[in-house]
């Protein structure tokens, strides 16, 4: 990527440890350390990395977020994006939460609530898997504490290290916030 001059990557994490991963079909991609290892490389090669990752995973405990946390700013991540498990029409997730809606689902301006992308956004409900342990709140609530930290002023200052002049670290200070 770095000969091929390619200056950033959106790197789908999904989960950082064994059994998210399990839980999102792609055991095959590495957790933990070994993680951190791998999108350091990106760095070492001149590429920023935004790395995304999905809480309220069915593995997910309340130690997860901090743990994502933590691995986010120890694999030097330029930016990273939190976001809670949505079912999304095509996935297994959405076919299993559309088969899980017993009868006739509710529906807002004549839209059933399992096509959700037709309702006007503004009429739009925020849709969240159930999770085994930890209500949709809660989720909510870590997540967002997860993004607080993460895009913590002095946070984004340290990772603004990552380019050269004043002028540019202000921009990406700002460009974060």
């Amino acid at each position: 990527m770095g000969k091929a001059r390619i200056k950033g990557a959106l790197v789908g994490v999904e989960a950082v440890t064994a059994e998210g991963l399990k839980a999102v079909y792609k055991d095959f991609n590495l957790s933990g350390e070994n993680l951190v290892q791998r999108l350091r490389l990106f760095k070492k090669h001149g590429v920023h990395v935004l790395g995304s990752f999905i809480f309220g995973l069915s593995t997910d405990r309340q130690d997860t977020f901090e743990a994502t946390a933590a691995l986010a700013k120890r694999a030097e991540l330029t930016f990273a994006q939190f976001v809670m498990m949505t079912p999304f029409p095509g996935t297994v997730d959405f076919d299993r939460w559309e088969k899980s809606i017993s009868g006739d689902p509710k529906q807002i301006d004549g839209i059933p609530i399992t096509r959700y992308w037709l309702i006007p956004g503004h009429r739009r409900p925020k849709l969240y898997m159930p999770h085994p342990s930890m209500s949709a709140d809660e989720i909510r609530m870590r997540t967002q504490g997860v993004w607080d930290g993460y895009y913590r002023l002095s946070e984004i200052w340290k990772r603004a290290r990552c380019v050269k002049s004043l002028k540019a670290r202000l921009a990406f200070v700002f460009i974060s916030n």
